[in-house]
């Protein structure tokens, strides 16, 4: 890269450098010598091709400037949820507040790299360190799950747990190919092909046939990488030599380049942060702590007259099923929301529409994040009780809606 005039002059005139750069000095993006924004926004050149040095250096700044100031509605919003987040119960089973390790490099500069492929075998050049980042996530993958590397392999490129499981299904189901997935009202996902008698719901529905089953107890979980079995497939019985299964490659293929294109490697990079904090002692004693607090909160509520559709918790979630009190989880969901605790209704076993679901789903590893332990749990589930309690009382539709409208303060 040229930098000013530091090139040897004497050099000049032999057609192997280029003709020095102007002497007129454009803004310094650091030294900050932009002038206001509004009239750098106007200062173009008359024949419209290129910026003016006005305009290039507000440009500049624009890039550099913080959130607050370049963009308050986006930060006020933040800044509202972030408030939100501090100040309710956060309850939601598939939430939790990420380390800040995590969030350093969520937000680092791997957003920046694009690099379709994997690696050793990229469509882009640039892509020494993602490579490098990806085969590090891998290992930690494996290492976390205690895998053999030479019997299992992993994708971490799925955008998230739904397009993980398509891609799985997309590699050994041929389209329309049978598969049998857990139903939703019974904890299965959408991805597991739910559909109702009049309309296929999910995409794994409509490009499969899917055949749902149903269990007396359930719950449900997601990941976002694709732990996979090559092992043996058969063995010669004359020469001993094994076959292994290909199913690494043909997910690795459906994955990319037949769901996504290149993998966010600013996930990536989280996500091996994760893997790494998981095989800490903290973080098992942490995830001990998730269950004794969800054991706790469950044998609360039971005691409080409520129905856990498994009976108890051994993980970091409870269903309550709420037919037995003549309410439902939308109506609690609402209610609870505005007492600042967010859950998510949820189907139960036996519920005919996922839009009017029976449950409430309560998951522990957010709150327990920020210190929460059994005793505090035991008054989470008294505040359930006593907010969701109001519930009961709004029976009628018009009377729920007419009371939700006209609610605009949080109780105490």
């Amino acid at each position: 890269m040229l930098r000013g005039k530091m090139w040897d002059r004497s050099r000049q005139g032999a057609g192997r450098h280029p003709a020095p750069l102007p002497s007129r000095k454009l803004p310094s993006l650091l030294a900050g010598d932009i002038g206001p924004s509004k009239r750098m926004a106007n200062s173009v050149q008359g024949d419209g091709a290129l910026p003016s040095a006005e305009l290039w250096a507000s440009h500049n700044k624009m890039v550099m400037e913080p959130l607050d100031s370049n963009d308050p509605e986006v930060y006020s919003i933040i800044k509202k949820e972030k408030q939100r987040q501090r100040l309710g119960l956060e309850l939601i089973a598939s939430e939790n507040f990420a380390s800040r390790a995590v969030l350093e490099a969520l937000g680092s500069c791997m957003n920046n790299k694009y690099s379709e492929g994997y690696p050793g075998q990229r469509y882009y050049g640039g892509t020494e360190f993602v490579d490098e980042l990806e085969r590090l996530c891998q290992k930690r993958a494996l290492q976390a799950y205690r895998l053999d590397p030479q019997k299992w392999g992993v994708n971490v490129q799925p955008y998230s747990g739904s397009p993980a499981n398509f891609a799985v299904y997309t590699a050994l189901v041929e389209p329309h190919g049978r598969i049998m997935g857990l139903d939703l009202p019974d904890g299965g996902h959408l991805t597991h092909g739910f559909m109702t008698d009049k309309k296929k719901i999910s995409a794994t529905s409509v490009f499969f046939e899917s055949m749902p089953y149903k269990v007396e107890s359930c719950s449900s979980q997601s990941h976002d990488v694709v732990i996979i079995h090559v092992g043996t497939r058969s063995v010669d019985p004359k020469t001993g030599k094994e076959t292994l299964y290909n199913l690494e490659s043909l997910i690795n293929q459906a994955v990319f380049p037949g769901l996504q294109g290149g993998p966010h490697n600013h996930a990536i990079a989280g996500i091996a942060v994760a893997l790494r904090q998981a095989m800490t002692p903290e973080f098992k004693a942490y995830q001990q702590q998730v269950v004794a607090n969800c054991k706790a909160l469950s044998t609360a509520l039971m005691e409080l007259g409520y129905d856990i559709v498994t009976g108890g918790s051994d993980n970091h979630l409870i269903l309550l099923d709420l037919r037995s009190r003549g309410t439902d989880g939308g109506r609690a969901e609402r209610v609870l929301e505005i007492c600042s605790i967010a859950c998510n209704k949820n189907t139960c076993p036996g519920d005919v529409s996922a839009l009017r679901p029976s449950g409430l789903r309560f998951g522990t590893p957010a709150l327990t994040s920020r210190g929460f332990r059994q005793d505090d749990f035991r008054m989470v589930a008294r505040y359930i009780h006593r907010d969701a309690g109001q519930t009961e009382k709004l029976l009628s539709e018009e009377e729920f809606s007419s009371r939700i409208a006209s609610s605009t303060q949080t109780p105490p």
